[in-house]
């Protein structure tokens, strides 16, 4: 398949994080940008155009493959339904462009340093649906897999056996979130030397604010990939969750089990008791945002680019002062262990 560069709920859960916090984001960039979009497959599939012309126009997105190989998969018939289905989600592209243009007119504002980006959508043929936007600053391109933005109900998501809770992000609505999401993971720093818990929730949380920092008019559930529901559920039970972290001594333990309870990708996240199933997956990036909101709250000198710069994790909470208020769900309670008031105190 394609080789390509590897480089509401309502008013209130979208007004739901702190005013000050929304209000930093309220600017208005003098410069306006308009992104260049280039449609591979509508030339790919189009057999008028020659291979040779096509190599030529984008050889990032052709590996060593013989021609013969390229040649039957223009005209494979599931390769074209998949097209034609994701062309019917995105149309001529004009929306895609109205989407992107003000994100980028931000990213330009806040990091007048990288260049905007020429964006490449494309059909995958299923294949990229796990990252269906890949991005490089240093190659100044983002290629946006148009077949992993059908709707959550396609039945083609089925024939490649897609579970239902990874198909949140799957829709035509969700592309600037997860333009967002690919931008993060490319400059927000990863320090693969601090690994506590608290270290990779707030490496995820950068990305979160990123999300609000660029496209900040949009719902709190499009950002982190959330249902309104689940949505809904995490700011009901914020205390709790923190509490349960606190309890367990697992804000400061470097155990890379916890990523994989409350950081990965998941239809729940891993409490080990009852009431697990009833929280979303990774819980502790929603607790890693709200940490930095609030220490962005509390610290409203600091720009974008020194929070995400920034690498001392425990300078960052302790500044937040980030204490949530504790609710009355009491499930999430076990035994509480030695060192819990030491975090606390630090936190004071």
């Amino acid at each position: 398949m394609y080789k390509i560069l590897a480089v509401c709920l309502g008013c209130l859960l979208f007004f739901s994080c702190n005013k000050s916090t929304k209000n930093r984001w309220n600017v208005n960039p003098d410069k306006k940008v308009e992104v260049t979009i280039h449609n591979i497959s509508s030339k790919f599939f189009d057999q008028k155009i020659p291979l040779a012309q096509l190599r030529q126009d984008y050889p990032f997105f052709f590996d060593n493959s013989t021609d013969s190989i390229w040649s039957a998969q223009r005209s494979d018939k599931n390769e074209l339904n998949v097209y034609h289905q994701s062309t019917k989600t995105f149309g001529d592209l004009t929306k895609l462009a109205a989407d992107l243009n003000p994100l980028f007119s931000r990213y330009n504002y806040y990091f007048p340093e990288i260049k905007t980006p020429t964006v490449f959508t494309y059909s995958s043929g299923l294949q990229n649906l796990n990252d269906p936007v890949l991005y490089s600053s240093q190659f100044n391109m983002m290629f946006i897999a148009m077949d992993g933005f059908m709707g959550k109900e396609n039945k083609l998501y089925d024939s490649v056996k897609v579970y239902h809770y990874l198909r949140t992000n799957m829709s035509r609505d969700y592309v600037p979130a997860q333009v967002v999401h690919a931008i993060a993971n490319d400059i927000v720093p990863f320090d693969p030397k601090n690994q506590t818990f608290l270290d990779l929730m707030l490496y995820e949380g950068k990305k979160l604010i990123l999300a609000d920092a660029l496209i900040p008019a949009a719902p709190d559930e499009f950002k982190i990939g959330y249902t309104p529901e689940q949505l809904e559920w995490s700011i009901q039970n914020e205390g709790s969750v923190w509490n349960f972290f606190v309890e367990q001594n697992y804000v400061f333990k470097a155990d890379k089990t916890l990523g994989e309870r409350f950081l990965q990708v998941a239809p729940f996240s891993k409490f080990n008791n009852e009431i697990e199933q009833d929280s979303p997956g990774r819980i502790g990036i929603w607790i890693g945002w709200q940490i930095l909101r609030k220490y962005l709250d509390e610290n409203p000198e600091v720009t974008l680019s020194e929070l995400i710069h920034d690498m001392d994790s425990q300078k960052i909470f302790k500044e937040s002062k980030y204490k949530p208020s504790k609710t009355e769900v009491t499930s999430y309670r076990t035994e509480k262990r030695d060192g819990v008031d030491e975090l606390y105190h630090y936190a004071e």
